[in-house]
């Protein structure tokens, strides 16, 4: 049975407690207007279908310039502890509160240790029902301008409300799902020579970049490697537009995507020219 750990990560009083409590089916962590009440981890072993989720509830983290006292630093130590260790991360955001820099920088956290990840946009019961479909289009475009190179996709929630643990669990399950199988060369190529029929890259000085096949090389996190011929000549444009279609084609949702460019050596330049002789 595979085990996989699960962190729920935000600022201090977004609901994580709350969460986690409801999930876990026990009043483990204190929940508390104030914040740093949560300090060291809590800890719930959660089965679900054929996996266990080792559930993990962390203090809030806050700005660098308020995060120099004592409490504060061993809450900021064990979050990047367990942060460490998670597969997959239950990041918490405020739905009665725009997307703030101590949101940013957590998030940017997640994202810069590779980690899967599910955005949970909280207290949605507070937003009146006549504002919910102009908070949910204010999260949405966010995200998806904002971290324009992963595709996003935000849940509405009230961990005080809503009771489903199902439907936490489900997208646990399936994120988990998309880390098991490589996908196969047949398929991957298939896709990139019809990317290529349509649009190839744009020549750059004497030569055109070309594509020539692409390999899936990793799942934790997902790495594609693309081969081709001066591939270095690839502009910024061209690489998001394939990162793109590469996470819509294959739904590698809330995940961070990378793509390495490796290229072949011209047997004709100089340098290669040099060396036979």
């Amino acid at each position: 049975m595979d085990e996989i750990s699960v962190l729920i990560i935000g600022k201090p009083n977004v609901g994580k407690s709350t969460l986690f409590n409801n999930l876990s089916e026990d009043n483990i962590s204190i929940v508390d207007d104030t914040p740093g009440t949560t300090v060291l981890p809590h800890c719930s072993k959660i089965k679900f279908k054929d996996i266990v989720i080792n559930l993990v509830d962390v203090g809030g983290l806050k700005k660098k310039s308020k995060s120099h006292d004592k409490k504060q630093k061993l809450i900021t130590k064990e979050t990047l502890k367990s942060l460490k260790h998670s597969d997959i991360v239950l990041f918490l955001t405020e739905a009665n509160s725009e997307f703030t820099k101590n949101d940013k920088q957590i998030f940017r956290l997640v994202l810069n240790k590779l980690k899967d990840f599910i955005i949970v946009v909280n207290k949605i019961d507070l937003i009146e029902k006549s504002k919910v479909s102009k908070v949910k289009r204010y999260f949405s475009y966010f995200f998806e301008n904002t971290f324009s190179d992963i595709l996003i996709k935000p849940l509405f929630f009230s961990a005080k409300e809503n009771k489903e643990k199902d439907f936490f669990f489900k997208k646990i399950y399936n994120l988990n799902e998309t880390k098991k199988n490589i996908i196969k060369n047949k398929e991957l190529n298939s896709f990139i020579n019809n990317i290529k029929s349509f649009n190839i890259p744009a020549q750059k000085g004497q030569f055109r970049p070309t594509i020539k096949f692409i390999k899936h090389v990793n799942t934790k996190p997902q790495i594609f490697k693309i081969f081709g011929n001066r591939l270095q000549k690839l502009n910024s444009d061209y690489k998001k537009y394939m990162l793109k279609q590469i996470i819509n084609k294959f739904e590698l949702y809330n995940q961070v995507v990378i793509i390495k460019y490796i290229s072949n050596k011209n047997p004709f330049s100089r340098s290669n020219v040099a060396k036979k002789r």
